[in-house]
């Protein structure tokens, strides 16, 4: 049995590899990016994401007039796998090196970003 069911669960074969993790919405989901410490030379990816619908609850808006409206919020299986996660990783080490992080995060996609141009300006220039 593992320590971990529910990262286990959603394909996580490393745990111990985990060295943070983001959270965000996008609309009625929420994306859960995991980061990794490979070796070098790995072929494993350095991050992985997944996307975990949010949970849905109708709640009444006003008594007087019987209303409801339906809201959203976070999975319970996805806040079983933060739980899992943070016994992992210490998040206040990842909110101390916040600026690090985001700073990471800008190179990639610059890297990204160039890349792609380049790959569109050769495709274009197959095309002339």
């Amino acid at each position: 049995m593992s320590n971990y069911p529910i990262l286990e669960e959603m394909g996580v074969i490393n745990p111990k590899e985990i060295t943070r993790y983001t959270l965000r919405p996008e609309g009625h989901i929420d994306v859960l990016k995991i980061y990794y410490k490979r070796k070098k030379g790995s072929l494993l990816p350095s991050s992985r994401k997944y996307k975990i619908g949010r949970a849905s609850k109708t709640v009444r808006v006003d008594s007087g007039k019987q209303e409801f409206e339906e809201t959203y919020t976070i999975s319970p299986y996805l806040q079983k796998a933060i739980v899992e996660i943070d016994k992992i990783v210490s998040h206040s080490e990842v909110e101390t090196d916040r600026k690090k992080i985001l700073l990471s995060e800008v190179d990639h996609l610059e890297k990204t970003m160039t890349n792609k141009m380049n790959e569109l300006r050769r495709q274009i220039k197959e095309l002339e």
